[in-house]
């Protein structure tokens, strides 16, 4: 559902008007930080700031219950920039790409499509291992995932959305073969992908090369989130992405960077500190 006065587009059909620059007051909305953002959507909005922030993008943040029912598809992260209401890192890189603002324009046909690659392997594989353990592990379900979805509402929607919400991933999951895999499995999957990302970082300081990409952005949504933001009873995801010493780096490289040089202009932050 798109703010009053704003055209919403969803995440596969952009046609943006490249006529206006990018509008200076863009502003992200997210849920509260501090009692209903899960821990995947918190990767997703961390990446969408990285995005921005490394195109030098200006926006800010606001926090409201209802983000997600501002989002063209449901999905987070959502912003506003000028009249347009657009989701998820996809979107928000082809907003930025019509309005001349692209960061990959000096890679060649071979680069961008691995770049594409790599995309879909984060999100195939750290997208679904997030939301596996977000909403099927029923000890991370009852003690974090159910009490920060239904928060902002009261009895019975409070306990009706959780449960509605849950059987909508697991189906989702069931379908992509996530929903039927073992802890273990899923642990191995994530060891599978870093140490693909490991081995194309390389010594490099991003992944083509000496400039960030959108790649970059992503990688570091989740890989901050899940070195800062353990799962109840799971922090396996940071010991794995710690035996990688090159991913870690990466990290912190993108949080000095682009988070604490730039906070004060974005009025965001990417809310945890590394070791």
């Amino acid at each position: 559902m798109a703010t009053s006065g704003s055209q919403s587009v969803p995440a596969d059909l952009f046609e943006f008007d490249s006529k206006e620059p990018w509008a200076p007051d863009t502003f992200m909305l997210v849920p509260l930080e501090s009692s209903q953002v899960l821990v995947p959507e918190h990767a997703a909005i961390l990446g969408a700031q990285a995005f921005l922030k490394i195109a030098r993008l200006p926006f800010k943040v606001r926090e409201c219950h209802n983000s997600s029912d501002i989002s063209p598809n449901g999905k987070l992260p959502v912003i506003k920039c000028g009249a347009y209401v657009v989701s998820e890192l996809d979107g928000i890189v082809s907003l930025a790409q019509a309005k001349g603002m692209s960061i990959t324009e000096y890679l060649n046909a071979a680069e961008r499509a691995d770049l594409r690659a790599y995309m879909s392997l984060v999100h195939n594989v750290l997208g679904n291992a997030l939301l596996y353990f977000t909403w099927l592990d029923e000890d991370v379900y009852n003690k974090y995932t159910k009490q920060r979805v239904g928060s902002p509402y009261n009895f019975p929607l409070k306990y009706l959305l959780p449960w509605t919400l849950r059987r909508k991933v697991k189906s989702q999951l069931n379908a992509l073969k996530w929903g039927y895999r073992t802890t273990e499995e899923v642990y191995r999957e994530v060891e599978t992908c870093l140490l693909a990302l490991s081995e194309r970082l390389g010594e490099s300081d991003y992944f083509f090369g000496s400039t960030p990409t959108e790649l970059d952005a992503l990688v570091f949504g989740y890989l901050f989130t899940m070195l800062t933001h353990p799962l109840h009873n799971h922090s396996q995801f940071s010991n794995i992405i710690r035996h990688h010493p090159n991913l870690t780096k990466f990290c912190k490289r993108i949080d000095q960077d682009f988070f604490e040089e730039q906070q004060p202009e974005s009025s965001s932050s990417s809310g945890g500190r590394l070791e």
